[in-house]
């Protein structure tokens, strides 16, 4: 089985999805459609057969570029994710510097930061919560795991829950730049590139992680196996060949679903007005 990060792909590929997960046994599958589009929704037990972090999988096929439909469907799909109050930490994880790693750091720069807000007349007035957004680069830039990071700032602002968004890889051509995953189990930083780094989840923060992805790439073998058989699987990786317009696509779909649960009394409008 190629390399992936979607639950849902490792379902497709698992001899145990006939008499697994389709009879209960050891999670639940369920699929539906939320705003015209296809929601796969996976529930993992400890011990599962396909050898997965237990928790929830959201999977949300987008492959319309249907701007409107996928913030709204987004937003369904994540408020069964985060709770309507407290502090919430929004973290970008990737490199800026490479274009299908770098959705995390998009997607976080488009996402309004309102603690700072927080003495404010008007953040009362308008019901406001505390939201924090940081990039945490990569190992190569910063000399620290995003995990490591993560670890410092949360023990320091004390968030009730974190949010971190990166990249992905998939392993069905159909799925790339086209799927969007939210999991409660958090992520490994850099698994997008072949990079995996220490995972970012509640065990490691000691508060409950929400991650947010999309596959941006996607191992050679997957594609043409006879070019890459003479070569290690996970040396050559592919990426869509519109990628910057993909990562910017998601980028936007991801911060303006998240805006609109995380900060509810502001219109997307003054929002943009207020990032600057």
């Amino acid at each position: 089985m190629n390399r992936t990060d979607l639950a849902l792909e490792s379902v497709s590929a698992s001899k145990h999805t006939d008499s697994g997960l389709h009879h209960g046994q050891g999670g639940t599958l369920k699929k539906s459609r939320v705003n015209g589009m296809a929601l796969t929704e996976i529930d993992l037990e400890q011990n599962n057969p396909l050898n997965k972090p237990a928790g929830s999988y959201a999977t949300l096929t987008c492959a319309l570029r249907d701007e409107k439909n996928e913030i709204e469907a987004l937003f369904k799909v994540l408020k069964g994710f985060i709770p309507e109050d407290g502090r919430i930490l929004v973290a970008g994880l990737g490199n800026a510097n490479i274009t299908p790693d770098s959705l995390g750091v998009r997607a976080a720069a488009r996402t309004l930061a309102t603690a700072h807000l927080s003495e404010s007349r008007e953040f009362k007035e308008l019901e406001m919560r505390e939201v924090y957004v940081v990039e945490t680069g990569v190992l190569a830039q910063t000399g620290m795991e995003s995990g490591e990071q993560l670890k410092f700032i949360t023990a320091g602002i004390k968030p009730d829950m974190a949010v971190v968004i990166d990249s992905l890889a998939c392993s069905e051509t159909e799925r790339l730049g086209r799927t969007i995953q939210v999991t409660d189990t958090g992520i490994a930083p850099g698994s997008g590139v072949g990079n995996s780094r220490r995972e970012v989840s509640k065990k490691s923060l000691g508060i409950p992680v929400v991650a947010v992805g999309v596959p941006t790439v996607i191992d050679l073998s997957a594609i043409a196996p006879h070019i890459a058989k003479s070569r290690n699987p996970y040396e050559a990786m592919v990426v869509p060949r519109d990628i910057d317009v993909v990562i910017n696509h998601f980028a936007k779909i991801i911060s303006k679903s998240l805006n609109r649960i995380l900060i509810p009394s502001l219109s997307d409008e003054e929002i943009e007005k207020l990032r600057f």
